[in-house]
């Protein structure tokens, strides 16, 4: 299971809906869960009420007990939110859960985010100059706004890798724990 993390959709990504994602992905495939959840879901509809985070956490870790091993996988933790509490709020959460549950987190290396992962095993991830670029020179050929802006300007093809490989500046910094 995964939750990727947006800044363009903070708004939207709140924990409530984080967890109810994860939860579709865990029971969407299994029809015994997903009936039981299905009928919550009626349940609040026909009564014109929403789920609340305890309800979807509660779920969430019914279902995950049934297995031995769930990997939830969250990419980008430094885009969710940190002003309306969203990002530590979901990492709680996740912990929260039993101890069938392993996370990996990726996340941009920021000194809030490396502080709640203090305690656990992480591995420092940075792209590599050279590949960004190779990666970037593959690619604006295949994208036709660029590439019609690129073609025969070898110059402008130059400049637009620079900027990108300037401003990339490593990548992320996942962090792993479980």
């Amino acid at each position: 299971m995964y939750i990727y993390c947006n800044y363009k959709q903070q708004i939207e990504q709140s924990v409530l809906n984080l967890i109810t994602s994860l939860l579709k992905q865990l029971v969407q495939d299994h029809v015994v869960t997903y009936q039981r959840v299905k009928d919550i879901y009626k349940r609040h509809k026909k009564t014109g009420t929403r789920l609340i985070l305890d309800d979807a956490l509660s779920m969430l870790r019914l279902e995950t007990e049934k297995y031995s091993k769930v990997f939830i996988v969250v990419d980008a933790l430094d885009e969710c939110s940190e002003v309306d509490g969203t990002r530590g709020r979901i990492l709680a959460a996740l912990r929260a859960l039993t101890s069938t549950v392993n996370l990996l987190v990726t996340s941009r290396d920021l000194s809030s985010i490396a502080a709640d992962f203090q305690e656990t095993r992480h591995l420092e991830i940075y792209a590599r100059d050279d590949d960004i670029r190779k990666y970037i020179e593959s690619r604006v050929p295949g994208e036709s706004r660029l590439a019609k802006h690129v073609d025969g300007h070898p110059m402008l093809l130059e400049e637009i890798v620079n900027r990108i490989v300037e401003n990339v500046q490593g990548m992320y910094v996942p962090y792993i724990f479980s």
